[in-house]
C-alpha cells in the first residue's frame, strides 16, 4: 500500500493539569466522533484526578497506555502500533511537556497529527497566563483550536480571545460555559466603530489591530485615526508604507511588528521609525504581501507624533 493511502490520524489534546481533558476526550468518545475507526489507541501522557471508565473505553474499542515523558520515544510508539495496531490514535498530552515533542518525535509508519486542540480552563487562565505564559503560548502556537471551558459572562473573554489570536491568527476559539454548552462572545469595543472617524487610543491599537483584520465588513469604507510607527523598506512600491507598533505576543524573542499596508501619495516625507498620527480610510483587497485578501488602509493624512507612553502593544 502506498504511503499516501496508508494514514493513521492522530487527535493531540493539550493543555494544563484540570484543562478538563479528560471529559472531553471522554465525551468526544462518547458522542460517537471516532466510531468509523474499529480499533483506536488512547495515550494518556498525565493522570488527572478524573479517571477513564474502562467500561467506556472497552464498548468502544480503545486500549489505553500511560507514558511518562521518557517513554515517549520512536521506539516505544513503534512498540504500540505493534501491539495494538491502531486504526486511529488519541494523544492526552501533558501541557507542562514541549509541544515540538511530539512534532519532532519520529513516529509509526502511517501516524499523522491529524488536529490538535488545547483546552483552557477559563477560571484559571487569568493566573495560569500571567505567572505560565511561555508555557502556554507553545500549546496554543501548534494547536489548531483552542477550547476555554467553564466560562462565565463576567470574565474577560474577548481578552482571551484576543490572546491567542495574536499568538496563532488561523486558530479557531471555541468558548463554553459551565454546562458545557458553547457560548457566543460579542466584543465590547473601547472605540466607537460607528463614529465619523474611529479614534484608536494608543492602549487600543492591539484591540482595533485584532478586530478589523476578523471583520472586515464592520471597517470597510470607515475612516479611522490612530498612532503608529513608519516602517518603509526596498520591497514596497512608491506609495506603500506600514504604520504599525511592536507587539509582545509572550517573550522578548517573539517580539514583531504589526500593521497594515497603507497607500499615501507622499510617502517620500516620512522617515523609517518616524511616530506618526495617521487618519485613512480602510479597504479590504488582495495584496501580495498577505498572499491574501486583508484590510489595507488608504491614507488622506499624516501628522508627526509622540511615541506613546506604552509603546509595545498588549492584546
Amino acid at each position: 500500500m502506498a504511503d499516501e493511502e496508508y494514514q493513521i490520524p492522530i487527535f493531540l489534546i493539550n493543555g494544563q493539569l484540570e484543562s478538563g481533558k479528560t471529559r472531553f476526550i471522554t465525551e468526544t468518545i462518547e458522542m460517537g466522533q471516532f466510531d468509523e475507526a474499529k480499533k483506536k489507541l488512547l495515550i494518556v501522557c498525565e493522570e488527572g484526578e478524573e479517571e477513564y471508565d474502562q467500561k467506556m473505553l472497552d464498548e468502544n474499542g480503545i486500549d489505553m497506555v500511560v507514558l511518562e515523558k521518557e517513554e515517549f520515544t520512536t521506539e516505544k510508539l513503534n512498540e504500540l502500533d505493534k501491539k495494538y495496531d491502531p486504526w486511529l490514535v488519541i494523544v492526552e498530552y501533558n501541557g507542562m511537556w514541549e509541544p515540538t515533542m511530539i512534532f519532532e518525535t519520529e513516529k509509526p509508519k502511517g501516524w499523522q497529527i491529524y488536529q490538535s486542540i488545547t483546552l483552557f480552563n477559563a477560571a484559571q487562565f487569568g493566573v495560569q497566563w500571567a505567572n505560565m505564559k511561555m508555557i502556554l503560548a507553545e500549546t496554543v502556537k501548534y494547536a489548531d483550536m483552542v477550547i476555554f471551558n467553564r466560562c462565565k459572562t463576567s470574565m474577560e473573554l474577548g481578552s482571551y480571545r484576543r490572546s491567542m489570536k495574536a499568538l496563532n491568527s488561523a486558530i479557531q476559539i471555541v468558548f463554553e460555559d459551565e454546562k458545557g454548552d458553547m457560548m457566543s462572545i460579542a466584543e465590547q469595543l473601547p472605540y466607537d466603530i460607528n463614529a465619523d472617524v474611529i479614534e484608536i487610543e494608543d492602549d487600543d491599537y492591539g484591540i482595533w489591530y485584532m478586530d478589523v483584520s476578523e471583520r472586515p465588513e464592520a471597517y470597510r469604507n470607515k475612516t479611522v485615526r490612530f498612532k503608529g510607527q513608519v516602517l518603509k523598506n526596498k520591497y514596497f512600491k512608491d506609495k506603500n508604507f506600514v504604520p504599525g507598533r511592536k507587539v509582545m505576543t509572550c517573550c522578548e524573542a517573539d517580539m514583531q511588528f504589526i500593521g497594515y499596508i497603507s497607500f499615501y501619495d507622499n510617502i517620500s516625507s516620512l522617515e523609517n521609525k518616524q511616530w506618526v498620527t495617521v487618519t485613512a480610510t480602510v479597504k479590504y483587497e488582495f495584496q501580495m504581501a498577505y498572499k491574501k485578501k486583508g484590510p489595507v488602509l488608504y491614507v488622506s493624512k499624516v501628522e508627526p507624533a509622540q511615541p506613546p507612553v506604552n509603546e509595545l502593544v498588549t492584546f
